[in-house]
């Protein structure tokens, strides 16, 4: 049982100091609460086994039967007892009114590896004697995690350092058991994980040797597929020996039985069909080589595991007979990723491959919902097909499609209430049911963690008074809604819109300013001159336009003239000779900026190549712009998707570069710069660490915190110092003064002309950096998680800092926070009124850009605002307000048209204008769909 006092301790953790008498009463309280814990204080309430649940009024997706307006279903000894249109109500039942929501099935995770405190055996090649249920620990937190993402099932597999590894563990997600059995998917087929590719050679030769390791055969794709033939070779004479045992010891015969060995035991299991093969692969050519190794041993592939190119071979996966499980859209984040395709599970499914959509990681898991639904914009599924992908298709290939993955009589009671239908992007989970029993309930959830965030801000109050001399007058802390829901209504997370500022408010003249009294309000140009942009005139008529900055206009139209918006507006007329687009009553949009990433500067092609990071401690002279690859395999990707402009920020040191902005198109990086520098990134230095490339792991054992700060102290010092020769050069005139280019680049930000890009991970890294900028008289742009930025939303309001907010879709930063806290994050820096972009830092995962904004947007931030933090907000804080982030007469005309709302997942973008240019949508992932959908 993880009980509510386990929760309070977590929250409270790090309050404790060495023990003293004056900390005595906080103590006692704490160990009141352990020694009162019971177990009505689980974080979830379970009705009785036997119960009965009926839930009515929603719209139920059975996954196999279709769909059931305004239907009924029943729960009941675990089971489903009736689901239908007409379904009575038995008498005594508990009824849940789920009027206007949706109620579908658990979701099933076929690759997790949650609650495994090891998975990799690494010592040996074959390690088909481990198993995951002999690590599986019951109080992960991640069970939780993905439990309130509506995942009721999960395969976790043992990792994929060897060619053949170690044994899963099918389980259900049942929160708050405390033993490992009692998550067992009772009735399960046991499986077994392989892996083919990089992983299994890494500590061979192929894939090079870790520092400081020995190599371990096999080093290339030929060893790996030796090692699985040979222990299937060595698994035959194996079974050989006991068949012939059996036949002897039958026909009377006094015979010794073979010598037991562990190793070979689950792959003769493999081989007589008792145990299910789940095989980690990327390549098309390893994937067929596995099929024919199976092939010729007689056994099946139950799962094909990321699966990457299975699209290339899935004539050959369908004749096998094998599942594939893959990712939605993960690709370049490894060499042999980089033919992945977000048209892999449509076009696997158009080939007769029963496919699925899974996790590998624990966040993925808590939105598998709407990575399944990236397969109707990515392959054009329909909502059924694409349900399917986390329902009833990974429950075929864990074979357990009698049982769980559609709601149909007799299955378990695996079932999910969603506020809005779960292939949207603003769905999130009301209720989990499993095997008839409620584990989680967000209402429920809410009152849990608002309860335990009052007591544990009783316990810290306590501890402060009681340090706090009678002199002190330090005011008292601003209670924070801990569970992270403040503005989410408890029947459904839009519910409730609190106030925010008005449009006027965010766009006065010191917001636009960057909320910095020295800077002067920017000022639009008569002209922008663009190198690169599009000559002539282009006309978007008969649109739906977004300016962002205004209101939107429902029939709308667009004149641009050589790469710059000239009028914008309802009853405009079309220049002669004009290009035009009919929008068609199609949705136009500020192209979207991401605010944070090193697109340009890391590729994931076939270079893999990475200029992100210096190793100097001091680099601010460094211009990212001069580095911008234009020729990326990212960039085309991102635009896909509705990006068309991004801040390149390199790293590296305490100092890392000269942040550019960049637009996604042109034929050179001068073409493509919208400004080539707009402030200096600043890795924060960390305690008991450094800046980013200033040092990382854990600090020696021996080091006191006193230690640990006087080094951190003394980074900082080196950039005041710095700051303040900054400072001398810029004021120094006359001929004879020598060049420094580290000075000179460094003047912008001593006068605070531009702001330091500073990077942090935590709530008190962001107070040190605060403090840090009053003390050497810098202004800062905070890049942070959001969740660490949320908890010093107050101070970042009141020292006017913005804040680039990194990845929403990101788990919490800390055991203690509630399941949602980096997804609320966002709409408490907006309640705060604090101006915040979202960033996503990566270049491959950069189009998921609209979806980190619409996952904040379900926990509570107001969608226009979710808008603006992708569009005029971005741009703001990185001082380029005067050229993109709304639809605007002046502005460069980046923009593109949507089917819909594009943080929907589902919506599709049908044009990309970038400086007046209708940039073509190809992309080499397009290309490869569309090849291998030609493949006979």
């Amino acid at each position: 049982m993880v009980s509510r006092c386990q929760w309070i301790l977590a929250l409270g953790a790090g309050i404790l100091a060495p023990m003293t008498p004056r900390r005595f009463t906080s103590i006692v309280i704490l160990l009141l609460c352990v020694a009162g814990a019971s177990a009505a204080s689980r974080p979830q309430a379970q009705p009785r086994a036997d119960s009965v649940v009926a839930i009515k009024g929603a719209t139920i997706l059975t996954a196999t039967r279709g769909t059931i307006p305004n239907g009924i279903i029943v729960l009941r000894g675990g089971k489903i007892a009736a689901v239908g249109a007409n379904v009575p109500i038995p008498a005594g039942a508990e009824v849940v009114d789920a009027t206007g929501k949706f109620v579908a099935p658990g979701i099933i995770d076929c690759h997790s590896h949650i609650a495994a405190d090891s998975i990799n055996e690494g010592g040996t090649t074959v390690s088909s004697m481990t198993g995951i249920e002999d690590v599986f620990d019951p109080t992960d937190v991640n069970i939780y995690r993905d439990l309130a993402g509506g995942v009721t099932a999960a395969n976790v597999l043992h990792g994929s350092a060897n060619p053949i590894g170690g044994k899963n563990y099918v389980i259900k997600l049942r929160w708050g058991k405390t033993r490992a059995e009692e998550f067992a998917f009772e009735g399960a087929m046991p499986g077994i994980k392989f892996a083919l590719g990089e992983n299994p050679k890494r500590r061979g030769g192929g894939a090079g040797v870790p520092p400081g390791n020995a190599p371990r055969y096999p080093g290339t794709r030929m060893g790996v597929e030796y090692v699985i033939r040979d222990a299937f070779t060595r698994a035959k004479a194996y079974q050989k020996d006991w068949q012939d045992y059996d036949r002897r010891r039958r026909a009377g015969e006094s015979v010794v039985a073979p010598r037991r060995d562990l190793q070979l035991e689950p792959l003769v299991e493999v081989l007589e069909g008792r145990r299910l093969v789940h095989a980690h692969s990327y390549r098309a050519d390893e994937i067929l080589t596995l099929l024919r190794v199976a092939d010729e041993f007689g056994f099946k592939i139950a799962t094909l595991q990321h699966v990457l190119e299975g699209y290339k071979v899935a004539k050959e996966i369908a004749a096998h007979g094998a599942g594939a499980s893959t990712f939605a859209d993960w690709w370049g984040y490894k060499i042999e990723a980089i033919d992945a395709i977000p048209y892999n599970a449509a076009l696997m499914t158009r080939k007769g491959v029963v496919a699925s959509i899974n996790s590998d990681d624990p966040e993925l898991s808590r939105h598998l919902n709407t990575e399944a639904a990236k397969s109707i914009k990515w392959g054009g599924l329909t909502d059924d097909e694409a349900l399917a992908l986390v329902t009833i298709n990974p429950a075929k290939q864990l074979r357990l499609d009698n049982r769980v993955g559609s709601l149909e009589v007799g299955k378990d009671a695996d079932v999910v209430i969603w506020n809005h239908h779960p292939l949207s992007s603003y769905a999130i989970v009301d209720r989990v049911y499993i095997d008839g029993q409620k584990y989680y309930d967000r209402q429920d959830d809410q009152k849990r963690l608002t309860d335990l965030a009052r007591e544990r801000e009783t316990l810290v109050n306590a501890e402060r008074g009681e340090r706090r001399s009678p002199t002190t007058t330090e005011p008292a802390p601003q209670a924070r809604d801990v569970a992270g829901t403040a503005g989410v209504s408890t029947d459904g997370a839009r519910g409730f819109q609190p106030s925010v500022p008005s449009a006027a408010a965010s766009r006065s003249p010191e917001r636009l300013a960057l909320l910095s009294p020295e800077r002067p309000a920017l000022q639009r140009p008569e002209r922008l001159a663009l190198q690169g942009a599009a000559k002539g005139v282009l006309a978007i008529t008969n649109a739906k336009i977004f300016p962002v900055a205004r209101p939107p206009i429902d029939r709308g139209t667009i004149v641009i003239r050589d790469g710059i918006i000239e009028n914008v507006g309802a009853n405009i007329g079309v220049p002669s000779g004009a290009r035009l687009i009919d929008a068609a009553g199609a949705d136009v949009y500020p192209g979207f900026i991401d605010a944070e990433t090193t697109m340009g500067l890391e590729d994931p092609g076939a270079g893999n190549f990475s200029d992100a990071n210096e190793f100097l401690d001091f680099n601010p002279q460094l211009r990212a712009q001069v580095a911008f690859h234009n020729d990326s395999d990212a960039i085309p990707v991102a635009r896909a998707n509705g990006l068309t402009t991004v801040a390149v920020m390199p790293g590296g040191g305490l100092l890392g570069g000269q942040a550019a902005v960049m637009d996604l198109d042109g034929y050179t990086w001068e073409e493509s710069t919208v400004a080539p520098s707009v402030g200096v990134t600043f890795q924060f230095p960390r305690l008991g660490g450094g800046g980013r490339g200033g040092g990382r792991g854990g600090p020696a054992p021996d080091r006191t915190y006193d230690d640990l700060k006087k080094d951190r102290d003394a980074q900082l010092d080196r950039v005041a110092r710095l700051l303040v020769d900054a400072r001398a050069y810029a004021q120094a005139t006359g001929p004879n003064r020598r060049r420094d280019l580290v000075l000179e680049s460094l003047a912008p930000i001593a006068d605070k002309r531009q702001p330091l890009f500073t990077r942090v991970g935590t709530e008190q890294e962001i107070r040190d950096a605060v403090a840090f900028a009053d003390r050497v008289g810098v202004r800062l742009v905070i890049v942070a998680p959001g969740a660490e930025a949320a908890m010093a939303a107050a101070l970042l309001k009141a020292r006017n800092v913005p804040v680039i907010v990194l990845q929403v879709l990101t788990l919490p930063t800390r055991p203690d926070l509630a399941h949602q806290a980096s997804y609320a994050a966002a709409g408490e820096l907006a309640r705060a009124d604090v101006k915040f972009a979202i960033a996503v830092p990566g270049e491959t995962n950069a189009r998921q850009l609209p979806y980190h904004a619409a996952e904040a947007v379900a926990w509570g931030l107001p969608r226009e605002e979710a808008l603006k933090a992708l569009t005029i907000n971005a741009a703001e804080i990185l001082g380029v307000a005067d050229r993109i982030g709304s639809i605007e007469p002046g502005k460069i005309a980046n923009l593109f048209i949507a089917n819909g709302d594009p943080l929907e997942v589902r919506t599709a973008i049908t044009h990309v204008i970038i400086a007046g240019r209708d940039v073509p949508l190809d992309t080499r992932q397009l290309a490869l769909y569309e090849r291998y959908a030609k493949r006979p």
